[in-house]
């Protein structure tokens, strides 16, 4: 199990630092096609790694907890009064 889990955080990783690369590719793309292949590529890499994380999540390997309400609140009011 542990392995499996060492395996899942490094394709999890990975997977998140594609999606970097292709977001800044889509970013500076010099093109409107160059950008839309980078963008159209990111989509699909996000996609992979929502699904990692959901196979790690339903394998108790991700664990989520639940943030108070009165958390949310206060960091919403720090970054943004309006909220």
């Amino acid at each position: 199990m542990m392995e499996d889990k060492v395996i899942m955080n490094t394709c999890l990783t990975l997977t998140k630092n594609t999606c970097d690369i292709l977001m800044h590719g889509a970013i500076e793309a010099s093109t409107p096609n160059i950008k839309s292949l980078f963008e159209t590529q990111l989509t699909k890499y996000l996609e992979v790694q929502g699904e990692i994380f959901k196979e790690m999540e339903k394998s108790g390997m991700y664990k989520m907890e639940n943030v108070p309400e009165s958390k949310i609140k206060k960091t919403c009011e720090k970054h943004q009064p309006t909220c």
